[in-house]
């Protein structure tokens, strides 16, 4: 991010404060905040918002927008191919093959647990794979 970002970035995050939806409201229910936040963008704090998501955010609070849309981060979630390789590599290793074995092998190696493997972070992601792509090395 660049120094002209930041500082932009900055100002959003002021404005939010500022906006008068938040002042009147949101200020002093920090939970509900927390709650819309996390719904809408799938974080709890507006430090961790993109530009994208703070300027959606900015426009709702001051009753610009009808509806605070839902923008969610997609960059920290694991990638088709990545998503692939596990599944591949799993086929390879396991002896059960299920999906309930995987993620109780995901759980078992990251400590976080995935109703499906679509939901997976990067870093998990890439866990996952090297531990495999290690375990198939010495088999």
């Amino acid at each position: 991010m660049t120094d002209a970002q930041k500082a932009f970035k900055k100002s959003l995050i002021q404005q939010v404060h500022t906006a008068p939806k938040y002042r009147l409201y949101y200020k002093e229910n920090r939970e509900d905040y927390e709650k819309k936040l996390f719904d809408h963008f799938g974080q709890k704090s507006s430090k961790v918002l993109n530009i994208e998501q703070l300027l959606a955010l900015v426009r709702w609070l001051h009753n610009e927008l009808p509806e605070l849309p839902v923008i969610k981060d997609r960059s920290k979630e694991a990638t088709d191919r990545q998503r692939k390789a596990i599944l591949k590599l799993w086929d390879l290793y396991a002896r059960d093959t299920s999906e309930t074995a995987l993620r109780q092998f995901v759980k078992k190696l990251t400590g976080n647990t995935y109703l499906h493997i679509d939901k997976m972070n990067k870093a998990d992601a890439t866990k996952v794979i090297l531990a495999l792509k290690k375990t198939l090395k010495e088999l």
